[in-house]
């Protein structure tokens, strides 16, 4: 697995979005300029800490995908930190 030192590419469009429990959030939508774009699941559920964590909110569908808050990205998933 990859440790999460780089941007992210076009290989990662279409990647699961995993809490670091596993909880599946979405998945990668687009890559633009080395930035993630998640689509969330409708039925995710997040809680008010990973949401913190992460700077979304419940009124987007897509949300940025910020490097530090991956853990590691491997061939199917991309994996958050623990908040």
């Amino acid at each position: 697995m990859d440790a999460m030192a780089r941007e992210f590419t076009s290989d990662d469009h279409g990647k699961n979005v995993v809490t670091g429990d596993g909880d599946r959030l979405g998945t990668v939508s687009e890559v633009r300029e080395g930035r993630a774009h998640v689509e969330r699941d409708e039925n995710a559920s997040l809680t008010d800490k990973v949401k913190s964590m992460l700077g979304w909110n419940d009124s987007d569908d897509t949300h940025e995908l910020q490097q530090d808050h991956v853990d590691r990205v491997d061939e199917n998933e991309v994996r958050l930190r623990q908040p």
